[in-house]
């Protein structure tokens, strides 16, 4: 028996699902469109840049290697996991990759300070205020903060204590392989215990190689910076942790570099004026 209700039914189920397939093409023809559309965009603008005064040349050779840069962090973000980095605090100096700037604002990789009270190390990203190299002469803007050269001397103060504690280690190392030289050997007990203190010895070298290896990171890094520096209050920002280049772990660069309580008084004090009086 004919019911009309049932094919009804039928036919609307078919017609719903061919208008979904051609959804579904019409989407990925859009997606491949727009694909090729920026692409061809890309490349015109990049070619006209290349042909252009020094600045575009510049600008160029940004835009493609952040281009490089957001691919691979697309391609990571699956697989990354913000619980293997350290855990930060408010204060704490970070050096992050900013991306490309568009007009004034900061892009690139920039050493910025942390403005999260809390942060769990599962937190995916971080709240920031990104950092600028001034000289003396330069004249601060009044939504800046002025920190004069106090990340640049954290800094030297952390490699010097590292020289001098790894000096203090490694001498006392030597003195105590030397004491380990002249253990008898006589017996099995005296062979393996001498062979036990020689491991711990071999242990605590490779920890000050990884410290010396640190120090000369450290003095690399203040080769390179200047020794003034500008927060950038005006320019306040959350990004991802997978932005962040150092630190990473509580044995690199700059872990442990933290503003001063005062320096982080001025710069609240900056935001309230900005944005909440």
């Amino acid at each position: 028996m004919y019911n009309a209700n049932n094919n009804f039914y039928v036919r609307s189920n078919f017609i719903e699902k061919n208008i979904k397939n051609e959804n579904n093409k019409l989407d990925i023809q859009k997606i491949i469109n727009n694909k090729n559309e920026a692409i061809t965009a890309l490349n015109e603008y990049l070619d006209k840049c290349i042909i252009e005064d020094n600045s575009k040349k510049k600008k160029c050779n940004l835009l493609s290697y952040w281009l490089k840069d957001y691919i691979k962090y697309l391609e990571q973000e699956k697989t990354f996991n913000s619980a293997y980095l350290k855990e930060y605090k408010c204060g704490d100096i970070i050096k992050a990759n900013l991306g490309f700037n568009v007009g004034n604002e900061e892009g690139g990789l920039h050493y910025c300070v942390v403005l999260d009270k809390k942060n769990a190390k599962s937190y995916s990203t971080l709240t920031v205020i990104p950092l600028s190299s001034v000289k003396s002469t330069t004249k601060i803007h009044k939504t800046s903060v002025l920190l004069e050269n106090e990340i640049y001397s954290k800094l030297f103060d952390k490699a010097s204590n590292l020289i001098k504690d790894t000096k203090a280690e490694l001498s006392k190392l030597e003195q105590e392989a030397s004491t380990i030289d002249f253990l008898p050997e006589d017996t099995e007990e005296n062979s393996i215990i001498k062979s036990f203190k020689r491991r711990q010895i071999d242990e605590k070298m490779e920890e000050t190689k990884h410290k010396t290896e640190l120090i000369e990171k450290i003095c690399n890094e203040l080769n390179q910076m200047k020794t003034g520096t500008v927060a950038l209050v005006n320019q306040i920002t959350t990004i991802s942790k997978q932005r962040i280049y150092d630190p990473k772990h509580d044995f690199d660069i700059l872990a442990g570099i933290q503003l001063s309580s005062n320096s982080m008084e001025k710069i609240y004090e900056k935001i309230k004026k900005l944005y909440a009086n």
